[in-house]
């Protein structure tokens, strides 16, 4: 099977598994928000080596939020839901679990049957993650937890939290630490991977912040 039939194979799949199982699914994303976080599937298919690899990420729902009125995109708030999982401009997730398996053959119930394997694994993972995030800041906690599982296997990753950290202090309207970030960031020369009008994320940061302790 060439890969083109096997993606459109794949997203058929991912469409039915879905909307069984309660998530939502865009573009090869499958997606559902969980309390007060946004959660993101990917599941890819290599036919040649009949494998398939997943992972599953999250955000608080609220990071969005802010992170579009710190870079000038609040049109972006009245996007749909998929846009959280699949736009190009919005703030990071964080991989909670990923994995990949070879299977004995390549067709549609094999593929559908072991896809319906992983949402099960995940699905129970999806809500346990939620539940303990009540607050920003367990959330934060939650964050570093993954964080340091993620450095922990892949030490040389590029991935900060300086970001979720930032959108944190902005959300929990403790200006003056979100500012003593984004000014640390930009002596750093971090953009945050974001420009905007020729300004880094943590510029665009900066500003906002100026902006809002003057109203």
């Amino acid at each position: 099977m060439k890969q083109s039939e096997s993606d459109k194979l794949l997203n058929k799949i991912l469409k039915a598994e879905s909307n069984r199982l309660g998530w939502k699914c865009s573009r090869g994303f499958t997606f559902k928000k969980e309390r007060n976080l946004f959660f993101t599937i990917l599941i890819t298919g290599q036919p040649k080596a009949q494998r398939l690899s997943w992972s599953m990420s999250f955000k608080h729902y609220d990071f969005d939020e802010i992170f579009w009125d710190v870079v000038k995109l609040p049109e972006n708030k009245k996007q749909p839901l998929s846009f959280r999982a699949c736009g190009a401009w919005v703030a990071p997730s964080m991989e909670v679990q990923c994995g990949n398996t070879t299977l004995n053959k390549w067709d549609e119930e094999t593929i559908s049957d072991e896809i319906g394997n992983i949402f099960e694994l995940l699905a129970p993972t999806s809500v346990e993650v939620a539940n303990s995030v009540t607050t920003y800041q367990s959330n934060l906690r939650v964050l570093e937890h993954y964080y340091s599982q993620l450095m922990n296997k892949y030490p040389n990753a590029v991935r900060t939290l300086w970001i979720e950290k930032l959108l944190t202090c902005l959300l929990e309207s403790e200006l003056n630490e979100a500012k003593k970030i984004a000014n640390n960031r930009i002596e750093m020369g971090d953009s945050g991977g974001f420009y905007y009008a020729e300004s880094s994320f943590y510029q665009l940061a900066s500003e906002y912040i100026d902006a809002a302790k003057n109203t």
